[in-house]
Parts: C-alpha cells; sequence; structure tokens
C-alpha cells in the first residue's frame, strides 16, 4: 500500500455500498472489535443495506431496531452517520461511520408518507426500485422500461424534502433518467460501472453518467465481476476495475467519481441461490468463487484500490477525493443538518 494512498488521507475514506449488518462483525476472537475488518483496511464509513428483500416494512423497522442496539452498546467502535458532521466526527475519533440505506423503496408500498419517517428514523440513501418493476417506475432488468410513476415522482421529492440521497444504481435506463430530471439535488449511483467497457444490464451509459454529474452527483465504480468482466478473460482483475473508474473519470471528472464495492457477507450456498439464481441475466457466467475481481475480493484488500490510482497516474487530491472527498460534498449537498 502506498504510503501516499491511505496514511495521509485528507478526508474519511467511504465506501458507498459496503455491505450489510454483518460486515460489522468482529472476529470470534475479539467479540467486540465491530468493524475492525473495515478499520484495517483503511475505511470511515460505508453505506450499508437494510432488509434487500423486505415487502413490506416491518423487517425495515425490525433492522433498525438492530442497527439501533449496536450504536447504543459499541458506541466507541460504530456511529450513526445522519450528517456530514456525523461522518467526520466518526473520522476523528477512529470509529467506523455507518451509513444506513436501502436497494429499493418498494417495501413502503404506496405510503410515501413513510418517506420522512424513515428520514427520521436515520435512512440516508435509498434506490426507488432494485432490478424489477415497482410501483414508482422500473428496475434494470424489465424488459419494458416505463418510466419514473406519479408515485414514483412523489416519492423522489419526498426524498429531496426529507435529506435522502436518491441512489439510481439499480432503476432502469429511462426511470433512471426520469429520476435524474425529477430530483432537485444531486444523485448517486452507489454501486454501478460503465456499459461502455462492460456492456452489462447493470451498468450505466454515458449519458446516464453524464445526467448524473451533471445534477452534481457522482458514480461509485464496484469490483463485483458481472459489471466489470472482459470478453478475452474468464476472470476480471484490478485492472478492470480501474478501466471503468479511469474510464467514469475521463468521461465526467475525477470529482463524479467513487468507490462502492458491493461486498457482501453472502455464502457460496445462499448467494448461488439468492442473486445467482433469481438474476442469471445479470451474474451472468460467475459463481461465487469468482465473484469479484482478482485481487479486490474484500474489504481486506482495498488498499489496492488507491495503489492502483497511484500507478495509472491519479494525483493525490484526485485520489483522496475518489476514495471520500467526492462522497463527502454529494452528502454535505444533499443531507439535512439536524
Amino acid at each position: 500500500m502506498s504510503e501516499t494512498a491511505l496514511s495521509r488521507r485528507t478526508v474519511p475514506v467511504v465506501d458507498t455500498l459496503g455491505g450489510t449488518i454483518a460486515t460489522l462483525n468482529p472476529p470470534r476472537s475479539r467479540p467486540t472489535a465491530y468493524g475492525q475488518k473495515l478499520m484495517d483496511a483503511g475505511i470511515d464509513a460505508i453505506v450499508v443495506t437494510m432488509g434487500l428483500y423486505a415487502r413490506d416494512i416491518r423487517p425495515i423497522l425490525r433492522e433498525f431496531f438492530d442497527w439501533t442496539c449496536l450504536f447504543e452498546q459499541m458506541p466507541t467502535r460504530v456511529k450513526h452517520v445522519r450528517t456530514a458532521a456525523d461522518l467526520r466526527d466518526a473520522c476523528a475519533t477512529g470509529r467506523i461511520g455507518v451509513i444506513l440505506g436501502v436497494q429499493g423503496l418498494h417495501f413502503i408500498e404506496e405510503d410515501t408518507v413513510f418517506i420522512p419517517i424513515l428520514a427520521q428514523l436515520g435512512l440516508r440513501v435509498a434506490a426507488l426500485a432494485y432490478n424489477e418493476q415497482t410501483q414508482f417506475g422500473a428496475g434494470c432488468m424489465e424488459r419494458v422500461d416505463s418510466g419514473l410513476t406519479l408515485l414514483g415522482q412523489r416519492a423522489v421529492e419526498e426524498m429531496n424534502r426529507s435529506g435522502i440521497l436518491v441512489d439510481v444504481t439499480h432503476a432502469g435506463y429511462r426511470t433512471s433518467l426520469d429520476i435524474i430530471e425529477t430530483s432537485t439535488q444531486p444523485v448517486i449511483a452507489t454501486h454501478s460501472n460503465a456499459y461502455s467497457v462492460t456492456p452489462s444490464v447493470r451498468n450505466l451509459k454515458d449519458d446516464q453518467i453524464k445526467a448524473i454529474a451533471e445534477s452534481g452527483g457522482m458514480v461509485s465504480v464496484s469490483p463485483y465481476s458481472p459489471f466489470c468482466a472482459q470478453p478475452d478473460k474468464p476472470r476480471p482483475d484490478v485492472e478492470a476495475f480501474l478501466d471503468h473508474l479511469c474510464y467514469v473519470a475521463e468521461l465526467v471528472g475525477p470529482q463524479h467519481v467513487g468507490v462502492g464495492t458491493d461486498f457482501f457477507p453472502h455464502t457460496k450456498v445462499k448467494w448461488e441461490n439468492s442473486t445467482g439464481r433469481m438474476y442469471k441475466g445479470m451474474t451472468g457466467r460467475f459463481k461465487f468463487e469468482d465473484l469479484y475481481a482478482e485481487g479486490l475480493e474484500d474489504h481486506e484488500q482495498f488498499p489496492a484500490i488507491p495503489a492502483g490510482l497511484e500507478r495509472r497516474g491519479f494525483s493525490a487530491a484526485d485520489i483522496d477525493a475518489i476514495l471520500g472527498g467526492n462522497a463527502m460534498r454529494v452528502f454535505e449537498a444533499v443531507w439535512k443538518e439536524n
């Protein structure tokens, strides 16, 4: 790891999609060391996903309870991030900042009045759809994308009003552009790559990337193998991941790029019989063993990213921006400081 890359960072290092509550689990030998793996990797904060397959609000509320218990009982290890000031404080005090998010708001059904309530509980990042059609708009795997619905427009407006950052990661092409046009605040793609480099249904086309940047937002690139696959190699590597990051930086500038690892604590059986089974059109040929780019398979290998950026010629200032400065700018623009 380069000394410049992480040890002299000037901003919090943020993984804009870094897993679930299990990602912070301590090693068995140190049962109170929550978030230790992230700390060891030089990461200061992560956006986590709550209730990925929830179909009503009750599992989400139960998970808020789990997080509340963690924040209350391990205050020296983790901090609930509601504002940019919270994130800076977590970094200054050596704690992992946890940003609560959801990959789809389908669980609120048609009750957009739940959005400001979820914001009060601490939700800070949310997508409107996962891969499927929802009441708000189309997911990226739907054959027909009719765009943002009236209910979806109302949801975006409530999110803007409540200080919840809108995530367009899993939205369909037309739906994503409608969301960006509707939002009065910057939007984010928390874990998406470039379609021009790897033509995956989950990746963003150039006009989507440009629209996100024009909103003042950012695109965070992931080492998930299906999103950075190369036709001439059975498995992508760190360089393939960096190709996507560099492409987005060249297209819209390094001030609109970040990292969203999509590192989830799955097991082989769980993943292959959930995501791998339900979304074959997205995951393609990849199995659990090669699900991430070689050399970027876990948070422990996160230092390979700044080292690679340095190798590719990025300045220290641009590396800081990509690792967390850009995320901080977007958070400060969107979150309500209350």
